[in-house]
């Protein structure tokens, strides 16, 4: 009786582990659908690097690297991108309605304001530029309405390691505020080092995935107050693009100096990765990730749908 009642005692004790631990995310890539290459109202598609999903107008919104706005009509059957019917463009243009010029104007990460809180009209995009690291508020028409203070660090041109390794990628979190990153750790960091940096002054440090030059390029807070980083490394044709999709949990990260990223997926292949600079929750446990054809004929516009269950 004395064996059965501790066998009994164990028997609990592992179901309450089990019931106490958090499932791990998991993420799955459902489809992909290559946007033929076109123009809309005389502005071409091509070189998106930000993505944006507005739930209250049901428009997915792009950018590209060149200075542009793109707004997306979807066709979501289950979970399975059918379509994604382009229905406006414009360039990105300053407060006087001049367009932003080259130099200024290389536009890398996206978030939205106003885009779920039930109220039409008042969608905003946060568009995060690389060129001159800023981050700018614009209605979704493309006109620039006022610039978002950025951390001093972030401000002074001299930290960054090159003019190519600036702000890439936003997203917004409710009690963070604004967090952004520079693709390159800043001068006098470790390479390997990255640090997310919010408007209201917190910061994270982590180590870069495990792949030469592997740079942050997009990041989205979930709906558990999380992060999902993207990075994308390159390091020359003789080697392979890669791409992470890797899971910040800010509790942890209380508890270290540097935070531990779960890694959720990683592309690698010389030739059949995309080459992936955006991403956004679109609703549920449904994401889209776009990829970056370079302006090169021989290379696709990709929209990959995914899932990604986190699991709690």
């Amino acid at each position: 009786m004395r064996r059965f009642g501790l066998m009994l005692w164990l028997a609990v004790q592992a179901m309450l582990v089990s019931v106490s631990v958090d499932a791990a995310p998991v993420l799955d890539v459902q489809n992909s659908l290559v946007l033929p290459p076109h123009t809309v109202n005389g502005v071409k598609i091509s070189e998106l690097s930000g993505l944006a999903w507005d739930q209250d107008e049901q428009l997915l919104y792009a950018i590209s690297d060149k200075g542009a706005v793109f707004h997306f009509r979807l066709d979501l059957q289950g979970n399975r991108l059918q379509a994604a019917n382009a229905v406006y463009a414009a360039n990105l243009v300053d407060k006087e309605g001049e367009r932003i010029k080259k130099g200024r104007g290389d536009s890398e990460g996206l978030t939205l304001m106003n885009a779920n809180n039930g109220k039409r009209g008042d969608s905003q995009l946060v568009i995060a530029f690389e060129g001159v690291p800023r981050l700018i508020r614009f209605t979704p028409q493309g006109r620039a309405i006022n610039n978002i203070t950025l951390p001093a660090v972030l401000d002074d041109r001299r930290n960054y390691r090159h003019g190519n390794h600036a702000l890439e990628s936003v997203t917004f979190h409710p009690r963070y505020g604004f967090i952004t990153a520079p693709e390159m750790p800043l001068r006098g960091e470790p390479r390997n080092l990255h640090t997310l940096y919010s408007t209201k002054g917190q910061q994270w440090s982590f180590t870069a995935y495990p792949a030469k030059n592997s740079a942050i390029s997009g990041l989205e807070v979930l709906p558990d107050g999380n992060l999902l980083v993207m990075e994308r490394a390159w390091s020359g044709f003789l080697n392979p693009l890669v791409v992470s999709l890797r899971y910040l949990d800010f509790k942890q990260c209380a508890k270290d100096p540097v935070c531990t990223l779960q890694d959720l997926k990683v592309f690698s292949n010389h030739l059949l990765v995309d080459n992936y600079e955006g991403l956004t929750h679109i609703q549920g446990n449904q994401y889209l990730m776009v990829g970056d054809d370079g302006n090169e004929d021989f290379l696709p516009t990709t929209l990959t749908l995914f899932t990604l269950d986190l699991g709690k």
